[in-house]
């Protein structure tokens, strides 16, 4: 009776994966799934950034406003000037007549007309003045710029995260491609694109330093 020899159980040990190739495999499992955490983190400031630009425009349109309220209280006071002057001229041509009422009116119209004026010099607490509308349209533009500075950053971040998806993707498929081949000199340039991209994300989540 015959039994298997130890030389026979060497020779099948080439058939098993070898420990390099099963790091091969280990490897790409982890950077496949680190590549789609990228990508969807990606995409979610990809959102944020669509966001961001809604609200930028909506105090765009804000600060354009108050600024065309403002130049139309500009004419206002001038429309209201006038009125001031026609109502001087008719006090002065009706100075020797004896209309009570009618110097009456026109003595309402002109302290009406000159509180207008009063108010649009007011300060910015007074609604309505030329500072509170410049105020306000200070402030919208303000936040404008702030929101274009953060579209800015964001847009780094989202390049940052779309460069580690890529280096992790061409890593993965060097490493498979590695591991069915079984050619270890694929596997290096994988290892060396996966441990430049884990570098990249791990630098920016631990520091914030973007590409």
């Amino acid at each position: 009776m015959s039994y298997p020899s130890h030389n026979n159980n060497h020779k099948q040990q080439p058939h098993s994966p070898t420990r390099f190739f099963l790091a091969v495999s280990l490897f790409v499992i982890a950077v496949s799934i680190l590549a789609v955490y990228s990508n969807v983190i990606a995409s979610e400031y990809g959102l944020r950034k669509d966001d961001m630009h809604t609200h930028a425009i909506i105090h765009l349109v804000k600060s354009n406003d108050w600024l065309n309220d403002y130049e139309e209280q500009k004419l206002g006071e001038k429309i209201l000037q006038s009125q001031i002057d026609n109502v001087n001229i008719t006090l002065q041509n009706n100075n020797n007549t004896s209309d009570a009422i009618r110097q009456k009116q026109a003595n309402d119209y002109l302290h009406k007309y000159r509180s207008e004026i009063d108010t649009l010099h007011a300060d910015k607490s007074v609604e309505g003045s030329y500072a509170n509308l410049k105020h306000k349209e200070q402030a919208e533009e303000s936040e404008y710029e702030k929101i274009l500075n953060d579209i800015s950053e964001t847009s780094k971040i989202i390049l940052t995260y779309e460069l580690v998806t890529i280096l992790l993707i061409v890593s993965a498929g060097l490493a498979a491609t590695s591991e069915v081949t079984k050619n270890k000199m694929v596997a290096y340039p994988g290892f060396a694109a996966g441990g430049a991209g884990i570098a990249t994300l791990i630098l920016f989540l631990v520091t914030g330093a973007t590409v």
